[in-house]
């Protein structure tokens, strides 16, 4: 056998068994290793990536044609409807944290056994040049009041919402009437704006269910086209019989715009365009809609082959142009866009709040921007947090996706960019991110990301999903090979088990 030196010494035979690493890469709570994490979010991302499948581009496009019809007939109906003139698309459902409503009930739905991928669709419905004095800010919430004025150019806003009207507010001097220049642009054509980011999966069924929710209006059972039930009961009774308010008789007090009111507006608007449709060969099918808080949940059967069911969250908003008083800058991310700034309304939180008509801040726009500077392992390793949490909200009212989405972009003011950026690290940021979201759980608060001394709350299902939470810390690798296979199924097209019975 010939002879190899190995340094100064001649050795026969195999080499040297090369010196021991130090264990540096292994999480101390679950003894899991990084770097297995590491792979197994990288496959997570892989999976998820459901807009690669087979024919999923046209499907796509497809669905969100057939949604933005539906609102194009909604508006034919009821001029009140506005025609659209940006339509906002984000990537996730509202269960998946694409947006904050507080912890409202959000109705049954799990990714994998109901739906295969979700959207959320912002819809204004009302405009606000800026935020004036019709916009009433509370300073100890993250919520507002949306005061009207007897008219707004020629347009007598009060006696179009009538029937959304809210309890009057008195708040100082209220609203004065707009002039003409003042009025919301007009006659611009559709803008489409889509959220492309890659989210995460979930799994098949929930794990933890805080308390049973009131019952959603449901719009259409499996199977169409079916009789839709009528929405007596689905508008609240103070909207059916609402008049306009009268001249105030303290100075002032002004009506509201009612989120609760405009909510049920929004759903049977959609509930009597959609008594009108019928199949058509080759075009997605609306199998279920129902409305579960302040926003309306449809699922559309993609006509495939494969046959995949997509969830739209359509949620009706208040478009307000400029900046609210207080909201705070982020030196990491830098400026954010060149475009004028804007914000939105969105009817959150109704079910906590009986009676109430605030609306709450929502800073979606200003989300895409950061994201679009995150980190792409830091992106990741949240993407794969959500699909590990989502199986444990499926079902509750906990608010707690959006609380790890805003905990995404407080990581991003407190470490180190080129820590984030390293793709080694995606497992310990995962890992990370939940530690963090126990804690926050914990306290029943987080610091409002945009607005300076704002809290989020974590709602009332909190303990037990950080006993849920726990538990999964205690074997992460686990969980997320389950992620991974369903991500796998949901590729291949789901069913829709659970949602009403029944199958493609």
């Amino acid at each position: 056998m010939a002879s190899v030196v190995w340094g100064s010494t001649p050795w026969w035979g195999p080499p040297p068994p090369s010196p021991a690493r130090p264990l540096t890469d292994i999480d101390f709570c679950s003894g899991a290793l990084l770097q297995e994490l590491t792979q197994l979010i990288q496959e997570l991302g892989v999976q998820e990536s459901w807009s690669d499948g087979p024919n999923p581009g046209p499907d796509l496009l497809r669905a969100k044609d057939f949604v933005f019809s539906l609102l194009g007939l909604v508006h034919r109906r009821d001029p009140r409807f506005p025609p659209q003139t940006e339509l906002l698309l984000l990537r996730g459902g509202i269960r998946e944290g694409s947006l904050d409503l507080g912890p409202a009930p959000l109705g049954p739905y799990a990714r994998g056994p109901h739906y295969d991928a979700g959207f959320t669709l912002l819809v204004p419905v009302f405009s606000l040049d800026g935020p004036g004095q019709e916009l009433q800010m509370d300073r100890a919430s993250c919520s507002a009041r949306l005061c009207l004025p007897e008219l707004m150019g020629a347009t007598p806003v009060r006696e179009a919402w009538r029937d959304c009207l809210g309890p009057p507010f008195a708040g100082g001097q209220g609203p004065t009437q707009r002039t003409q220049s003042e009025e919301s642009p007009k006659g611009q054509q559709h803008e489409h704006i889509t959220e492309l980011e890659t989210e995460a999966s979930s799994e098949k069924s929930p794990s933890d269910v805080s308390r049973p929710e009131s019952p959603p209006q449901d719009l259409t059972g499996l199977g169409f086209p079916a009789s839709l039930e009528k929405l007596s009961d689905g508008v609240p009774e103070a909207a059916a019989g609402s008049s306009v308010p009268g001249p105030a008789g303290v100075s002032g007090t002004w009506p509201t715009l009612c989120p609760a009111q405009v909510a049920a507006w929004f759903f049977s608007s959609l509930a009597a365009v959609a008594e009108s449709l019928f199949p058509v060969p080759g075009a997605p099918r609306l199998v279920h809609a129902a409305r579960h808080a302040g926003f309306t949940t449809v699922l559309l059967a993609t006509p495939g082959p494969p046959r995949h069911l997509l969830l739209f969250d359509l949620i009706p908003v208040v478009s307000v142009a400029g900046w609210p008083e207080g909201a705070r800058s982020h030196s990491w991310a830098g400026p954010l866009a060149s475009e004028p700034s804007s914000f939105y309304l969105v009817p959150g939180g109704l079910a906590e709040r009986p009676g109430a008509s605030s609306w709450l801040l929502c800073f979606a726009r200003q989300e895409l921007a950061l994201k679009a500077r995150t980190p792409a392992p830091l992106l990741q390793a949240h993407a794969a947090a959500q699909a590990l949490l989502r199986p444990l909200v499926a079902g509750t009212r906990a608010a707690a996706p959006y609380l790890l989405r805003t905990l995404l972009y407080w990581a991003c003011e407190r470490l180190p960019a080129l820590y984030l950026a390293r793709p080694e690290n995606t497992g310990a940021c995962c890992l990370g991110l939940l530690d963090e979201l126990g804690r926050v759980l914990e306290a029943g608060t987080l610091p409002h990301y945009f607005l300076s001394g704002r809290k989020l709350l974590a709602g009332d299902g909190a303990a037990a999903l950080l006993s849920a939470l726990a538990r999964l810390r205690g074997d992460p690798a686990r969980a997320l090979r389950a992620a991974v296979e369903e991500a796998k199924a949901a590729r291949k097209g789901g069913g829709l088990a659970g949602v009403g019975g029944g199958a493609h």
